[in-house]
C-alpha cells in the first residue's frame, strides 16, 4: 500500500535491484531491496541459538538481542555503494547500533509512546536499515507518516520543539491513542506509505522520518526467533 509515495529510480548492483521510493512532500528516500541475503536462514539460527532476548527500554514493543559483530559485514556490505548517491554520505559510515528484534507486546499492553509513530534519532544523517527475517504470513511491515497539524514528515533538531508542542496539543484535543498498533485511521497522523515486511526484504530510510511497525490484527506474538516477527535493526551514521 503506497499512498503518497513514488518510485523515483531503480539502482542495480551485481547482486541486487534496489527500488528507491520517495515519500510525501519532502520526498525522503526509502530503499526497498528484496532477496537481500544469500543465506538469511543463517541469521535466524544465530538469533535462535545466541544470547537471550530481553526488553531493552520503553520504546520498542518487544524484545531484543545483540547482533554479532562478526556478521556486520555480511549484513551491511551491499549498502556501501548506495549510501552516497541516495543519502548524501560523502565520507565513511559507522554502525551505531545493531540488534535482533522481535515484536512481542500485545496491543492492550502497549504503553502510550508505543501507540504513536516515532523517529529514531536527531543525529544528522543517521540511517536505519531494517531486515525482515520473519516467515509468517502476517508479519505486517513498516509504515511512514506525516504529522497532520504541522505537516512534518521527519524530525530534526530545528523542528523538534514544534513537533513536541503540536503532539501535546493533539493529545489534549484527541486524547491518547487507543491501546493498539498504529494504523491508517489516526486523527494526528496521516499515512504516507506502507512497505510490506516480506521475508529477506531490506528497508533503508532516514532515522528522522516518522514511522512505525505495521502490525496486523491476526499477528502472532511469538518469542521464538524461528516463528516470530524477527528483524535485524541497524543504525548507521557518518564516520566520527
Amino acid at each position: 500500500m503506497r499512498m503518497d509515495a513514488v518510485l523515483s529510480e531503480t539502482l542495480t548492483t551485481p547482486r541486487h535491484t534496489i527500488h528507491v521510493w520517495r515519500h510525501g512532500v519532502q520526498r525522503h528516500p526509502v530503499l526497498v531491496i528484496d532477496t537481500y541475503l544469500d543465506d538469511p536462514d543463517a541469521l535466524i539460527e544465530i538469533a535462535a541459538t545466541g544470547p537471550a532476548f530481553e526488553v531493552s527500554g520503553p520504546y520498542y514493543p518487544g524484545i531484543r538481542a545483540p547482533f554479532p559483530q562478526k556478521s556486520l559485514s555480511v549484513l551491511l556490505a551491499p549498502l556501501t555503494d548506495v549510501l552516497g548517491p541516495v543519502f548524501g554520505y560523502t565520507g565513511g559510515a559507522q554502525v551505531r547500533e545493531c540488534t535482533f528484534s522481535l515484536v512481542t507486546t500485545a496491543p492492550d499492553a502497549l504503553m502510550p509512546i508505543q501507540r504513536l509513530p516515532h523517529f529514531d534519532s536527531l543525529e544528522a544523517g543517521r540511517i536505519a536499515a531494517l531486515l525482515f527475517l520473519g516467515k509468517g504470513k502476517s508479519n505486517g511491515g513498516t509504515a511512514f507518516y506525516r504529522q497532520r497539524s504541522t505537516g512534518f514528515e521527519a524530525i530534526d533538531r530545528d523542528c523538534y520543539g514544534r513537533f513536541e508542542a503540536a503532539l501535546n496539543e493533539d493529545v489534549a484535543r484527541f486524547g491518547l491513542p487507543k491501546a493498539n498498533y498504529v494504523g491508517d485511521d489516526d486523527p494526528m497522523y496521516e499515512t504516507l506509505a506502507v512497505h510490506e515486511g516480506l521475508f529477506n526484504r531490506m528497508l533503508v530510510y532516514s532515522s528522522a522520518t516518522l514511522h512505525s511497525g505495521r502490525i496486523p490484527d491476526d499477528f502472532a506474538f511469538s518469542t521464538d526467533p524461528r516463528l516470530g516477527r524477527l528483524t535485524v535493526n541497524a543504525f548507521i551514521g557518518p564516520q566520527l
